[in-house]
């Protein structure tokens, strides 16, 4: 969506920038760059919409939002409602007071808070690839302190032995009613919680078909 809206800003920025120039382009041209350029910009503006609000809502979730994500949020509501008014104003028999506002000032409105939405698109997809350097680093800094550790000695190995009947006990205790449900690589990942590894083929179904009963 954001190399949609670069798209459009890109055409319709040639108007501002060409100045009376611009002329040189014939007329119908001109007017399909327009409507081209508009679109483009809508279409990445409203296709953004949804990876914004999600990105917002799962912050104010987890209580790790800021000013900068609600005025984003903020700001994309209002374009769209703001683009549906204008519609409605131009294809409706409105009050002609309510209908002359919107279409003189609507589309400037509806501008600004496309604008913005763009920017807002950008500032969450900054902050998505920032958190996760942040995590990548964090996670490089607790690898490195791990393997000094290791390197020290200071690492337990768990010792692993082939499970028995007990150890399958255990598991299906562990089940609260759903061992019916267990299959082959449920019942090895239980089983690794107790550093117990799987026992022979004809053990194991035999334990699968106890659980199923």
């Amino acid at each position: 969506p954001i190399a949609i809206s670069v798209l459009g800003f890109f055409v319709s920025g040639v108007f501002a920038f060409a100045f009376s120039d611009i002329d040189v382009i014939p007329g119908p041209a001109q007017s399909w760059m327009v409507i081209v350029s508009s679109a483009l910009i809508v279409f990445g503006a409203e296709a953004n919409t949804p990876g914004t609000v999600i990105g917002v809502f799962k912050k104010l979730i987890r209580n790790e939002h800021n000013s900068w994500d609600i005025s984003a949020l903020a700001l994309s509501l209002l374009g769209t409602v703001i683009n549906l008014l204008v519609t409605f104003a131009s294809r409706t028999k409105l009050a002609p007071v309510w209908r002359d506002v919107l279409l003189n000032w609507g589309p400037l409105v509806s501008g600004f808070a496309v604008a913005c939405d763009y920017y807002g698109g950008l500032l969450e997809t900054g902050f998505l690839f920032g958190s996760y350097e942040l995590r990548t680093e964090q996670w490089l800094d607790e690898k490195r302190q791990w393997d000094d550790d290791e390197a020290r000695g200071e690492h337990a190995t768990p010792e692993w032995a082939t499970a028995k009947i007990e150890d399958f006990r255990r598991v299906m205790q562990r089940q609260n009613g759903g061992a019916s449900s267990l299959n082959a690589e449920q019942l090895e990942s239980e089983l690794a919680q107790d550093f117990k590894l799987m026992p022979s083929d004809s053990t194991m179904k035999r334990w699968l078909k106890m659980a199923r009963k």
